[in-house]
């Protein structure tokens, strides 16, 4: 259950993520409040992704599952 919700938040981190480098990379914006927010987001989605695993596996303990 743990490694399900780990791969999601994971995946919605990198869903956000590529896009907004292939964006980055690929087209040059002019504007530049789009490219200051579009930085900003590129940033925020890196560090998310890189601090996910942390989260979820350094702060939290695994506990052993009951027996029935």
């Amino acid at each position: 259950m743990k490694f399900r919700r780990f791969i999601a938040c994971e995946a919605g981190a990198l869903l956000v993520l590529l896009p907004l480098v292939i964006v980055g990379l690929t087209l040059n914006v002019s504007a530049p409040g789009l490219r200051w927010i579009m930085n900003i987001l590129t940033i925020a989605a890196a560090v998310a992704a890189a601090v996910i695993p942390i989260v979820f596996y350094a702060f939290t303990p695994t506990l052993p599952e009951l027996e029935r």
